[in-house]
C-alpha cells in the first residue's frame, strides 16, 4: 500500500486509531459533569436540606460501572431531630420506610429527584413543596446511626453529586492577560 509521504506508518496509526475512537465514541478522558439547567439555577434554585452549610461526613463516590459498591448521594452530619428542608422546589412522590428507616423522595422536575434519610417526613406522598420548606426531620436508622442524614439526587436516573447543585466545583481555569 503506497501512502502519502507526510504519512509516516506511526502517524497513520494514530490516526486510524482517532477516528476509530471518534466513530465509536469511546474517550480516555472523563467525561464532564452533568450540566445544570439554568432555569434551576435561580434565586429560588438548590440549597442544603439541613440548616445552615453542613459538614459532609462522606463524599459522593461514583461507581465506576452502576452494579459496583460505592457512595451514591453524600452524608451530611446532623442530630437526631433536626430539621429537614426541600433542597429545591418539587412534589414528594415518597414517604415510607424502606428495610430499617424511614425515606423520602422529592421529584423536582427537568428529571431531578431527591432521596432523604433517615428522615421522617412531615410531608405526605403528593404534597407539593417549595424550595426550603420544612419537609421533616432527622431520624434514627441504620444508614448513620442518627448521625447524619443522606442525601441522594438523580438526574435522569442518572445518580449525582448533590455538592454540584450547591457549589461551583469546576476547576479554575486561568486565562492569559490580554497584550
Amino acid at each position: 500500500m503506497k501512502t502519502h509521504p507526510a504519512l509516516k506508518p506511526a502517524k497513520l496509526l494514530a490516526l486510524t486509531v482517532g477516528v476509530i475512537l471518534f466513530a465509536t465514541g469511546a474517550s480516555t478522558a472523563q467525561q464532564p459533569p452533568p450540566q445544570i439547567p439554568s432555569a434551576l439555577r435561580t434565586a429560588d434554585g438548590w440549597r442544603w436540606p439541613l440548616a445552615g452549610e453542613p459538614r459532609i461526613a462522606e463524599p459522593f463516590d461514583k461507581p465506576a460501572e452502576n452494579w459496583l459498591p460505592g457512595h451514591r448521594g453524600v452524608d451530611l452530619a446532623a442530630a437526631e431531630g433536626d430539621k429537614v428542608f426541600a433542597p429545591q422546589r418539587g412534589q414528594v412522590t415518597f414517604a415510607s420506610r424502606i428495610v430499617d428507616r424511614p425515606v423520602m423522595v422529592i421529584d423536582h422536575g427537568n428529571g431531578f429527584k431527591t432521596s432523604l434519610e433517615p428522615v421522617t417526613s412531615e410531608a405526605e406522598v403528593g404534597d407539593w413543596v417549595a424550595a426550603g420548606a420544612h419537609v421533616g426531620t432527622v431520624s434514627t436508622g441504620a444508614h448513620c446511626s442518627s448521625r447524619c442524614i443522606h442525601w441522594g439526587v438523580r438526574l435522569n436516573g442518572e445518580y449525582i453529586d448533590p455538592v454540584l447543585l450547591i457549589r461551583d466545583m469546576r476547576p479554575s481555569i486561568l486565562l492569559p492577560l490580554e497584550q
